[in-house]
């Protein structure tokens, strides 16, 4: 088969099953075992394709047209312009998440300095890898309550050089971290979805992502509530929290943090497409 014709079969039977950018995804599939760029497979489109690719594109082919999510598929995602090794252990990074990390390089415009970084719910170990790469004298903890997430997360950090400055822990939040104020930052990205919403997800998320990275409780704060009071016992005075929340549930989560009296300069911080989604908060000062 010619990569013309794989690439337009593929997009109609993706489009069919209602993927959404379905063009997009049939290059990216077939790109990934070519190593071919879409612009490549364009030009290239009367070429014949390896009959060993062809076998492995159409079998990965398959698995998309189920609704597993590409990233699964081709094993790898991309972040803040870096490659990551994902796998149904972890959450599929997403382009809101770095937010997070333009927030923090704001905070810390000094990157040279060293500092000690805590990131909860670690996953595939994006923030706390990418936070390692941007400043390189930092140390930071990693803490996640799955052992395959943290393994994952490992092969990444070795990926990009950052292994011997990223120590990861297996923990249920801060049940393992010592209540001392050594940390100037806590970062986390925390399930935030509420019961009621769970099964309204997107198939390629409901079905396939691991639910205990996505299910927040009964109104979705359940975790955030846990972060938000355990926190405070483990930055210093001045340090900073940055939380990932759901685009509804700004409010709830202010109120979660200001009735504390453990912060100020409490606010919400907006996406890309203007969704209230960081929270960020200061560790008081004056106690």
């Amino acid at each position: 088969m010619r990569i013309g014709d794989f690439l337009q079969s593929a997009t109609t039977r993706l489009a069919a099953a209602g993927v959404a950018e379905a063009e997009l995804e049939a290059a990216l599939l077939l790109g990934h075992f070519l190593r071919q760029n879409r612009a490549a497979l364009l030009l290239r489109a009367a070429e014949e394709i390896p009959a060993s690719a062809l076998a492995t594109a159409e079998s990965a082919l398959a698995r998309r047209l189920t609704h597993e999510p590409l990233a699964y598929i081709l094993g790898e995602q991309e972040f803040w312009s870096r490659t990551f090794r994902v796998n149904p252990a972890v959450l599929i990074p997403r382009p809101e998440t770095e937010r997070i990390v333009e927030l923090v390089l704001e905070l810390y415009p000094d990157r040279h300095h060293p500092r000690r970084f805590l990131d909860l719910g670690t996953g595939s170990g994006i923030l706390a890898i990418v936070l390692a790469c941007e400043f390189p004298e930092s140390r930071i903890v990693a803490v996640d309550r799955s052992l395959a997430a943290l393994a994952t997360a490992a092969e990444n950090a070795g990926r990009h050089g950052v292994g011997n400055r990223v120590h990861f822990v297996q923990a249920d939040w801060l049940s393992a971290i010592v209540p001392a104020p050594v940390f100037e930052l806590v970062v986390a990205n925390p399930p935030y979805i509420a019961d009621r919403v769970m099964e309204t997800l997107m198939p390629e998320v409901r079905d396939f992502e691991p639910h205990t990275a996505l299910n927040g409780g009964k109104a979705g704060m359940r975790d955030i509530s846990v972060i938000a009071a355990q926190a405070a016992y483990v930055l210093r005075p001045g340090g900073w929290l940055l939380l990932e929340i759901g685009a509804d549930q700004r409010e709830a989560a202010l109120k979660c943090f200001v009735s504390l009296g453990k912060y100020d300069r409490v606010e919400v911080r907006s996406d890309y497409a203007g969704l209230p989604r960081v929270l960020v908060a200061r560790r008081r000062t004056n106690e």
